[in-house]
């Protein structure tokens, strides 16, 4: 079970380079105050000062952004606080994830491990406007959503960076407390159509970019009315599988000849589940789930002898699970991922070799610093952070959130395909696809490219299925005016 939107195996980085970021990046932490956020100056001989003001504000530019996101206080200006989880030292949020599931241990950790590395990185810079981030982990496991939304709304300023399998169950509780969330990924219909959110890679219920479909469709002519969906019994993934299938129609694919659901909690064994797919004689495979699972009934096509001319699935499964589970079988099946963020195998992008750096920095033990999510993650903060700093000393939810909407154009720096998070209704045309193998994975080459992705706007198709709506502040008897 795992979100659907939007990345793992990672070529190499000169050495030098790495470790000189890495160097200057210790220089920043040092030279911040952790109590007052402001820098503190180093004098040398040869008058240096100006020197580590620009070192300063080159380790704190996050890939193509032209201006910091974090730093100290700017001088002469006055922190307020006054909100809920703001203070004039401090702002407190919360960042929601599925790591405690039983059916999953560990499920999407790498949005907990990413928020944690924003904020050590982004602390150590001095905060946002002087101001240091603490987040709250609130662990939904899967089950447990409404429960962590109602801590949020008792004392987060905002949901950053996170997501949950079904936070289609906290939509009202959250727009009634006037929660805003700047969400790494969102599931249900009701989130991705929600009021105050922000989506960095929208995801609307009305449109769906489905590019991967029209590529398979032309290299692989044969599969196209041979074509079976796999998804989890769970009422958002088997939504999304719909808009899939609706979309596959769209995009060249025929009527699907295998349609099927496994047990999100897990299945005991995969054989049976390959071995309907290959009576049904399905010859292209979407899968809607968990890497781990689809890593295993990989394994277990390729035990039984059944090759497939491709398998598919979203860029959540753009990670070192998928690739463990499935092993040496990814020399027998083509797996082929679609990514709406940058290929970790693009090591000449500043912001990937800088995200990785970072990473090795503040959380060296983490095993999630390939995974996609944590790149959606990532740049979720960044907007979250670049509204707080366009809103000076008194940062009000109202004010933040509007800054975030007024950005038309967005690609985290270099993290992710340009979007536009001002209307979540919009989904970026732009795609990029890998391939996986047993022992990493290879971007393929869809031309036209722009930036390394494919953005043609046939990638979007019109949905007319009927997949649910987003909740609305009217809804819970709420409106704008509301929000402080």
């Amino acid at each position: 079970m795992h979100p659907v939107e939007s990345s793992s195996g990672a070529g190499p980085r000169p050495a030098a380079a790495t470790v000189a970021l890495l160097c200057v990046l210790a220089l920043v932490a040092a030279a911040c105050s952790r109590s007052g956020g402001t820098a503190a100056s180093t004098t040398t001989s040869g008058g240096s000062t100006a020197t580590t003001a620009a070192a300063t504000t080159s380790a704190a530019v996050f890939g193509t952004m032209t201006k910091p996101v974090c730093g100290p206080k700017p001088a002469g200006e006055t922190n307020v606080g006054g909100q809920r989880g703001l203070t004039p030292t401090q702002i407190e949020v919360g960042a929601i994830s599925d790591p405690g599931f039983s059916g999953a241990p560990g499920l999407n950790q790498e949005l907990f491990d990413t928020s944690t590395v924003f904020i050590k990185w982004c602390n150590s810079l001095g905060g946002i406007n002087g101001r240091l981030l603490k987040d709250d982990q609130l662990d939904a496991a899967v089950l447990n959503y409404p429960p962590q939304i109602a801590t949020g709304c008792n004392q987060d300023f905002a949901l950053v960076g996170g997501g949950g399998v079904l936070d289609g169950s906290g939509q009202k509780a959250r727009l009634n407390c006037l929660l805003p969330d700047y969400a790494g990924y969102l599931v249900s219909p009701e989130a991705r159509g929600s009021d105050l959110s922000v989506q960095v890679t929208p995801g609307p219920n009305n449109s769906l970019n489905f590019g991967i479909a029209r590529y398979l469709a032309q290299k692989y002519p044969d599969a196209a009315n041979k074509v079976g969906y796999l998804t989890g019994n769970v009422s958002q993934t088997v939504t999304t599988k719909s808009q899939y299938e609706e979309a596959g129609l769209k995009q060249g694919f025929g009527k699907a000849v295998y349609d099927a659901q496994y047990n999100s909690l897990g299945e005991s064994t995969w054989t049976p589940i390959a071995q309907a797919i290959k009576s049904s004689g399905v010859k292209g495979l979407f899968f809607v789930g968990e890497p781990s699972d689809f890593g295993r009934l990989i394994a277990a096509l390729s035990s039984i002898n059944y090759k497939l001319d491709w398998l598919s699935a979203s860029a959540n499964q753009y990670d070192p699970k998928l690739l463990a589970g499935a092993g040496a079988a990814l020399d027998q099946e083509p797996v082929y991922v679609a990514l709406g963020t940058t290929p970790f195998e693009r090591t000449n992008v500043k912001a990937i070799s800088q995200y990785e750096s970072i990473y090795q920095q503040f959380l060296p033990s983490s095993t999630r610093n390939k995974a996609a999510l944590g790149l959606n993650s990532f740049s979720a903060w960044l907007l979250f952070a670049q509204s707080v700093k366009s809103c000076g000393g008194n940062p009000t939810p109202k004010c933040v959130f509007a800054a975030a909407k007024t950005v038309k154009t967005w690609d985290g720096g270099g993290l992710q395909a340009p979007s536009n998070p001002s209307n979540g209704n919009e989904a970026s045309p732009c795609q990029a696809i890998v391939k996986a193998s047993p022992t990493g994975w290879t971007i393929v080459n869809w031309p036209p490219q722009t930036g390394g992705y494919n953005c043609s706007s046939a990638n979007v198709v019109a949905l007319t299925g009927n997949y649910g709506t987003g909740v609305k502040l009217s809804d819970v008897g709420k409106s704008m005016s509301d929000l402080p």
